[in-house]
């Protein structure tokens, strides 16, 4: 499994288990079903960042060069230290 893949899957499940986890507790403490407004912001919000991991460690030019832009300045920030 690739790079891309592995992060992504693992952003991905990060969001469902924090989303399930909400549903669990809010469901447990008032009966609250989870199938709100707010629940289908988090739902939004969890793919919109699944897609920008997808987009950022993909292979278009502008993904690499922004990569290649934080790799600079983290080499650089290690040099100052």
């Amino acid at each position: 499994m690739n790079l891309r893949t592995k992060k992504t899957l693992s952003i991905l499940l990060r969001g469902i288990a924090v989303l399930a986890f909400l549903t669990l507790f809010g469901v447990l403490r008032n009966g609250w079903h989870g199938l709100g407004p707010g629940f289908y912001v988090c739902v939004a919000l969890n793919v919109a960042v699944t897609g920008y991991a997808w987009w950022w460690y993909g292979d278009s030019p502008k993904a690499v060069e922004a990569r290649m832009k934080v790799e600079a300045k983290r080499a650089a920030r290690q040099q100052t230290r």
